[in-house]
């Protein structure tokens, strides 16, 4: 039973180890049009594993994806940066234009 009780807490002090991230990224062309493809640039520190939804039902764990969205309108962009059992999220709304 000890034993059991060392592993866990073990386990636990390693999950939590590292650094609490920072999610940051921008976005380029800054005014995007609808068809018109963006580059998300990754910015974040301290992370190990991504996580975006790019606000049109599509999804991507890659460092730097690329999007685009064929319709106009207000697009709610998320990035979760993760370290471990820590992670933070950024959320910013972009704007396609006709």
């Amino acid at each position: 039973m000890k034993k059991h009780i060392l592993l866990f807490g073990i386990s636990i002090l390693l999950f939590s180890c590292g650094k609490k991230p920072t999610a940051d990224f921008t976005w380029s062309p800054q005014n995007p049009k609808a068809g018109q493809e963006m580059q998300f640039t990754n910015q974040s520190t301290d992370a190990k594993k991504y996580d975006w939804n790019l606000g049109n039902m599509k999804i991507s764990s890659e460092a730097n994806p690329k999007n685009t969205y064929d319709n106009a309108g207000n697009y709610i962009i998320d990035l979760t940066a993760r370290n471990g059992m820590k992670s933070n999220t950024k959320t910013v709304t972009i704007t396609v234009v006709p």
